[in-house]
């Protein structure tokens, strides 16, 4: 079981999907980081003109002169139809606005942790899915192995029934009976067979492999005696139960959504150097180059931020809440899971001591048939109860040792 758990943990495909999860909430913090520092943008239009471009420009307004007239000699300056651009490039290193980043830059490590605690609490479930499906496997091989004891078992009785007819010390329909008996055991034991096949298959879907792997399973042996503490479970279980860590990121997270928000009320400045280019264009600067601070605020906005503020804040008391009703229903599993793992064992002892006295019964009533002591009716009957046992018995061992992973999973268990 335990090569089985590691096969799934490492091939299922949820489990890669959501790993995946976490490496995008990773490149998330790392992509969140970038804004720490300088901002690059450049912008170029470049096209040929489809007609002139004209400015009025009164003429002599840069005055009249002896030598050369007026400047501009004509009230209109153009630039001919041909190939021109524009170019605007500028960087900018945030400055009040670093605070913003770094708040989020906190939200998305928190979106990490909380993508993490996913994977770890999807872990932890598909290893009790992997445990549940072994058991049942393990139930389902006992099964066969007691369809083919009673194949053989009925082929035995088949053989000493026909050895009795021959001496008439038994009738025809005894023998029909039995050998009726025979052929619906062999009829079980193919359905048992088949079935459990098809759980083999299923098993290594949930492993992530191909559904045709050839394997075998350990059976599992009777549990040793259990001593549960439901104290420290619960304890262990507030300290380790993913969705009470999951319930407590998102309060975080939801804290930290409203003090962004309310850094929406701090103005942007940035130091910013820009540059700008009119290529082939008359009368306009070839080159324009500045450096200071870029300003941006919007001091009124209706009372959006105020409403908005109000909103996350009322999602953080949510996300408080649910973090504590989260405790409460972990400890309510643990409870239920306990009691039943309790249960489950004591059932299992029961079944053990039935199955021990049927098998001991069978023994001595098909000693009694051997010496024509007892009807035959009377050993089909005994046979029935004790195969009745051993399924009962069998069940028993299953539903503990799954009731055993359940628990482990309550106590958030990795």
């Amino acid at each position: 079981m335990d090569d089985a758990v590691k096969i799934a943990i490492g091939d299922n495909k949820q489990l890669q999907v959501t790993n995946l999860e976490v490496v995008r909430a990773r490149e998330s913090v790392a992509e969140t980081r970038t804004n720490f520092f300088p901002q690059l943008h450049s912008y170029v239009l470049a096209g040929y003109e489809l007609d002139r471009v004209s400015f009025t420009i009164p003429a002599g307004i840069f005055g009249v002169y002896p030598a050369t007239g007026p400047i501009p000699a004509t009230n209109e300056v153009s630039t001919p139809a041909r190939f021109a651009a524009f170019i605007y490039a500028y960087a900018g290193q945030p400055l009040t606005q670093l605070y913003k980043v770094n708040l989020a830059v906190r939200e998305a490590r928190f979106g990490v942790s909380l993508a993490e605690e996913r994977l770890r609490s999807r872990r932890q479930e598909t290893a009790r899915r992997v445990k549940e499906a072994y058991y049942q496997l393990a139930q389902a091989q006992s099964e066969i192995r007691s369809a083919e004891a009673a194949v053989e078992y009925f082929s035995e009785l088949s053989g000493l029934t026909d050895r009795n007819l021959k001496q008439e010390t038994v009738l025809l329909s005894d023998s029909l009976i039995v050998k009726a008996k025979l052929n619906q055991q062999r009829y079980q034991l193919r359905a048992l067979q088949d079935g459990f096949d098809l759980q083999k298959e299923a098993f290594n879907y949930l492993l992530g492999r191909d559904v045709r792997t050839h394997f075998s399973i350990e059976p599992q042996p009777p549990p040793d005696f259990l001593e549960l503490d439901l104290e420290a479970a619960r304890r262990q279980a507030l300290e380790q139960r993913s969705e009470i860590r999951e319930a407590h990121l998102e309060s975080e997270i939801a804290g930290l959504d409203v003090r962004r928000e309310k850094a929406g009320y701090v103005p942007d400045l940035s130091l910013q150097v820009s540059y700008q280019s009119f290529q082939n264009m008359a009368f306009l600067p070839q080159n324009i180059a500045s450096a200071g601070f870029a300003f941006n605020w919007q001091p009124l906005d209706w009372g959006y931020k105020k409403h908005r503020t109000g909103e996350l804040r009322a999602i953080a008391q949510q996300k408080e809440i649910l973090a504590e009703d989260a405790e409460q229903q972990v400890i309510l599993d643990v409870d239920q899971k306990y009691r039943k793992l309790n249960q489950a064992r004591m059932l299992l002892d029961a079944d053990a001591d039935v199955q021990k006295a049927e098998r001991q019964k069978l023994q001595e009533i098909t000693h009694l048939y051997e010496q024509n002591a007892i009807l035959l009716s009377d050993l089909l009957q005994q046979q029935a109860t004790a195969s009745q046992a051993d399924s009962q018995y069998q069940q028993a061992l299953a539903a503990f040792w799954t009731a055993k992973a359940d628990f482990e999973r309550a106590v958030g268990a990795d």
